[in-house]
This record gives structure tokens, C-alpha cells and sequence, in this order.
């Protein structure tokens, strides 16, 4: 009896360990409450894992809502909009109300897949990096670093320009003094878009977000550092205690509309987010809605994973559709589509 009594403990032991590992095994499976994660085959870059996190996603929103008055879309956009209607560039009946929608519904894959020959010339971007970076150094900074602002002679008062990264805006309002173009300026740490919204309040051609750009949409913690915070990125390796948030960069763009019309320049000075803004659209034909590409490399950033093998990796795929027409390797420079004279 007593033997019967532990066969049937035995049992329902068994049987009680396998209704607990299906519960864990079904609670494994099942998607985490409020996030949608989509992975998504990448044949040049170790795929993202883009997590949409519903309370980040929300803060975005709001950021940009505020931004915008609570209209729907940019007022810079809208004017832009407007005068291609005008000059029958767009449809006069094109509906301003659906513009992120249509510009999302206009976004595909790029086959990113690299060539032999182009493997061969990444692997030689590489391996002279280090020489390259030091001889860049000493040519740009000086009296050539002034390149990044008046290189851009074709813009003025009606072509649309894009920064990423605007600090304090010192490029920002070389820019608008040089060529007052529609200006787009992302900046996502507060205390700075306090001191761009004071600087352009009266300047109608000038809108600032407060938002970084990059390849997920996050909410990150970072520390003020550098000569008026220019050095403070999420790449920087160190914590801090400053919130910002990071759009992804296909999101952003689609909701101010591009891909709808072209943009005349994408400036980035973002300690680092260039090299996550840049792999993003390079996998997609967004990439081609950017009439000119300036950015920084910040290619020494200690958290910055494999900055070198990243940057001669998006510099091939880049040159699919775009040429140099100022190029400080590892440093600054600035792209244009080959199409365009």
C-alpha cells in the first residue's frame, strides 16, 4: 500500500511539472504587453530589433504634436506643400491630411547585399582608416571646417533643409544668415531647443523638435558633456540623469512627409546617431529623397560600436546613389545624389 501510495505521488509530480512547464513554455511564446518587436533580415548590418515600446511611442507623439500646434502637419512642410501645388510640381488636389500616411506607403527594401568588388574596397577603407581619420584631421579643422556651411550655395528661401543634432545653433544660424532656407532643426535635449525656439522665435522659416533621430524609438538617460553639452551623445559610454528621446529615422521622416518631395540637405552633427540615421535609410529607397548628405563621423566615440568597418560599409552603399562633393574620410563630408548637377 505504501509503495502504491508513492507511485501515485510519483504521478501526479509528473504531471503537475508538465502543466508548469507549459504554462512558462505558453508565458515564453506570448508577445510582452505593450511592445511589438519585428525582426527583420539585414544582409549588411546585424538586424536592429526595433522595440515599440506604446509609452515611448506616446511621448513621441506628444513631443511632436506640441511642436506642430497640434496640427497635423509641419508648418514648414505645409508652406513647401503649398508652393509645389503652385507649381504643379504636386497635384493641386493632393490631400495634405493623409501626407504621413502616403509617404509611408511609398517606402521599400533596398537589396543592401554587397558585391565582391565592393567587399574588396570596404576591406581597404578599413585597413587605412586610422591613416586616413589623421590626415582628414589636420586638412578639415581650421580654416576648412567652414565647408559644412557655405559648400551648400544652392540653398535659399524656398528649399527645405534638415539638422539633426542642432546644439546651440551655431550652424543653424550661419545657415538661415547665409541662405534662409525652410529649416528643420532636431534637437532633443530641452535646455537647448529653449535656447533655438529664443534664437529663431522670429523667424517663421525656422521649426525645432525636441528629438534626437536613430534607428529605434527609445527613451534614453545621457550626461551633459562637452563645451555647451556638444559632446553629450548615447554612444558616449557614460550614464547620466538627462532624459531624451530618439525617433526612428524612417518614422520621423515619413511623418513630416518626405518621400511626398525632396529634401535639399540632411545635416548631421549628432555625436554618433549619424551612423544609425544613415544604415537605416541606405536599406531603403528613402535614401533617394535626400538631394544632398552632410554629416560628421565622430568615428573616435568610445561607445561606438565598429565605427570604421560601419562607416566604409555606408559609404559604399551610399555611393550607389550619391557622390562626394566635399570628403574629409572619417571626419566630415558631404554627398550628393548622382542625379542631381
Amino acid at each position: 500500500m505504501k509503495q502504491s501510495f508513492v507511485k501515485q505521488t510519483k504521478s501526479y509530480l509528473v504531471v503537475l511539472g508538465l502543466i508548469v512547464s507549459l504554462f512558462y513554455f505558453k508565458t515564453w511564446l506570448a508577445p510582452q504587453p505593450n511592445l511589438h518587436i519585428a525582426k527583420k533580415k539585414d544582409t549588411l548590418w546585424t538586424p536592429y530589433y526595433q522595440i515599440r515600446d506604446t509609452m515611448v511611442l506616446s511621448e513621441i507623439e506628444n513631443i511632436v504634436s506640441k511642436t506642430r500646434k497640434n496640427n497635423k502637419v509641419d508648418p514648414i512642410v505645409k508652406k513647401h506643400i503649398e508652393d509645389l501645388k503652385r507649381k504643379q510640381i504636386l497635384s493641386p488636389d493632393f490631400n495634405l491630411q493623409n501626407l504621413g500616411q502616403t509617404a509611408h506607403a511609398l517606402v521599400v527594401q533596398r537589396n543592401t547585399t554587397l558585391t565582391k568588388i565592393e567587399e574588396m574596397r570596404i576591406q581597404s577603407c578599413v585597413e587605412t582608416a586610422s591613416r586616413d581619420r589623421s590626415k582628414s584631421n589636420v586638412g578639415f579643422f581650421g580654416k576648412n571646417e567652414f565647408i559644412r556651411r557655405n559648400h551648400h550655395s544652392y540653398l535659399n528661401n524656398e528649399k527645405i533643409m534638415i539638422e539633426i543634432g542642432g546644439n546651440w545653433g551655431w550652424d543653424a544660424g550661419n545657415f538661415s544668415k547665409l541662405f534662409n532656407p525652410r529649416y528643420i532643426i532636431l534637437e532633443p535635449l530641452e535646455d537647448y531647443v529653449k535656447i533655438l525656439e529664443k534664437k529663431f522665435a522670429k523667424n517663421p522659416q525656422v521649426v525645432i523638435y525636441k528629438l534626437g533621430l536613430g534607428a529605434t524609438n527609445e527613451k534614453l538617460m545621457v550626461k551633459l558633456e562637452g563645451n555647451n553639452a556638444c559632446a553629450t551623445s548615447k554612444f558616449s559610454g557614460v550614464k547620466g540623469d538627462v532624459p531624451i528621446y530618439i525617433s526612428n529615422a524612417i518614422d520621423f521622416f515619413t511623418d513630416l512627409g518626405v518621400g511626398i518631395y525632396d529634401v535639399d540637405l540632411l545635416t548631421m552633427n549628432c555625436e554618433g546617431c549619424e551612423y544609425e540615421v544613415l544604415e537605416t535609410l541606405v536599406k531603403t529607397n528613402m535614401i533617394s529623397r535626400f538631394r544632398n548628405i552632410q554629416w560628421g563621423t565622430h568615428s573616435s566615440l568610445k561607445g561606438l560600436q565598429h565605427p570604421f568597418s560601419r562607416y566604409c560599409r555606408i559609404q559604399e552603399i551610399l555611393s550607389r546613389t550619391h557622390r562626394p562633393t566635399y570628403h574629409y574620410k572619417f571626419i566630415w563630408e558631404s554627398w550628393r545624389r548622382l542625379d542631381v548637377r
